[in-house]
């Protein structure tokens, strides 16, 4: 008996019509019918998920990939209809190719394909266009919908920290109320947000997700007008930390304000003041090769970057920079670099070695075997990207994957540098690398990584010490 899949979708919008059990009882009856078997570790259902983007669908994508493996016998893919595999004529035209490379068929149960292949290209093709208007029109009207909402004052959203959602309003959570109010109090009376935090943490204060409060978390609270009793809703979409969005629509709402209107203003106007231009990480972050290696000793976090200049940089405790941390771990790169160095040769019992591989010569024959290699990993590189979509199997990877190295490691022999590192390596210093020119920000990150798994600043000895990596 041939063996076949079933996928089943239902998004929020059609819960009750298009119920999971309401699909597999069908799609089960539709393959007894037509003698195909559906065993049960072949039933892929994504509940409470939009079917306009295959991406965003684990249990879709954990299909195809089980149905596209060799070793199944995966004939063809059940599902009600046309629009639960997919509402994206993009999505259903990829997936259906690469199924169909493997001899798969996608079957609608209530939706019948003519025998005429010819026009059952046609058929599908309507098909897919109609679920993909329905999708965009629903997302219109839904959008209307809200903004409708929005101008009534309905909360439309998860409640925020003080408040629990009520129907189409808010209520409010006593003691978390009492934080939200400390907040404000404190901040308009010329506290920082800093300095708050660290009263709240230290009190043993927790945020809905139960973690500790950081700066972002109550910036973002004092800015949120919930709270003086206003709903907000931004049509465009999320509006993240934009608070100043100009399509934002705020209007008065029907729950009960936790502070006063002339409190909230007090904080909005002490805000307004301190605006800054969004953050943006500074030159050197990211680039340097110690870059989220040095970590802090009170709460294990990564110290950041906090200032850095041509020649000299700062490091922060990420933590302690958002209130997180009690402990400030400020360290100089005059003070880190010297440290990491001493440390590294002590870890080595002798100047830690590195390898590095030698320049090839330069000649005719060596530039053309260089592009030979360059055009040998890039279709490595290509080999990798389609199994990663999903174009190719594991098996076809592996083997295309074999066969690009062996073609690599005889033009690596032809150029005189063969592939394994070892053969043509000199030795040099660690520290001496790290401190040349010469080498990249990568390549040096490279080097140390391959070395040590992190550092760790012990700011009351004024010390660092190196966690050597795994052998």
């Amino acid at each position: 008996m041939p063996i076949a899949a079933a996928y089943i979708r239902v998004s929020t919008e059609d819960q009750t019509e298009y119920s999971p059990a309401a699909q597999l009882e069908e799609i089960l009856a539709f393959a007894r019918k037509n003698g195909f078997s559906i065993p049960s570790e072949f039933v892929f259902a994504d509940e409470g998920i939009s079917g306009r983007n295959a991406e965003k669908r684990p249990a879709f994508q954990s299909m195809i990939l089980q149905a596209r493996k060799k070793s199944n016998q995966i004939e063809a893919i059940f599902v009600h209809k046309f629009d639960r595999f997919a509402r994206s004529r993009q999505d259903a035209v990829l997936y259906k190719a690469l199924l169909k490379k493997d001899g798969i068929r996608v079957i609608s149960v209530k939706e019948p394909v003519p025998q005429d292949d010819k026009f059952a290209v046609i058929y599908e093709s309507m098909l897919e266009a109609m679920a993909e208007y329905y999708s965009l029109n629903l997302a219109e009207e839904v959008k209307k919908s809200m903004t409708r909402k929005a101008a009534l004052g309905e909360y439309q959203a998860r409640a925020p920290f003080g408040y629990r959602n009520a129907g189409k309003s808010l209520a409010i959570v006593p003691e978390q109320a009492e934080i939200v109010s400390y907040i404000f109090r404190q901040y308009a009376a010329g506290q920082s947000i800093f300095r708050i935090c660290q009263s709240l943490n230290k009190m043993g204060c927790l945020t809905n997700r139960r973690n500790p409060f950081d700066t972002r978390a109550v910036s973002y609270l004092l800015h949120n007008p919930v709270y003086k009793g206003y709903a907000h809703w931004t049509p465009s979409g999320a509006a993240g930390r934009d608070f100043n969005n100009p399509e934002t629509i705020i209007t008065q709402g029907s729950w009960e304000p936790v502070v006063s209107a002339a409190l909230w203003d007090a904080a909005a106007e002490r805000l307004q003041k301190r605006a800054v231009p969004p953050h943006s990480r500074v030159e050197d972050a990211g680039r340097h090769w110690l870059s989220g290696m040095v970590k802090c000793s009170a709460c294990g976090r990564s110290l950041v970057f906090s200032a850095a200049g041509k020649a000299q940089f700062t490091l922060q405790c990420g933590g302690y920079a958002h209130g997180n941390c009690t402990v400030s771990h400020s360290l100089s790169s005059r003070v880190l670099l010297p440290a990491v160095f001493s440390a590294l040769d002590r870890a080595a019992g002798a100047p830690c070695r590195c390898a590095l591989r030698k320049p090839p010569e330069n000649n005719g024959e060596s530039a053309l075997l260089e592009q030979a290699i360059a055009r040998a990993e890039a279709r490595l590189q290509k080999a990798k990207e389609a199994f990663l979509d999903g174009i190719d199997t594991l098996e076809e990877y592996k083997k295309n994957k074999t066969a690009l190295l062996e073609t690599l490691q005889t033009l690596e022999q032809k150029k005189g540098t063969p592939p394994p590192p070892e053969a043509s390596l000199s030795s040099l210093s660690l520290c001496a690398m790290l401190q040349m020119d010469s080498f990249s920000p990568a390549e040096k990150r490279a080097a140390f990584c391959s070395a040590v798994e992190k550092v760790v600043f012990y700011k009351a000895e004024r010390r660092v010490s190196l966690i050597l990596s795994a052998e």
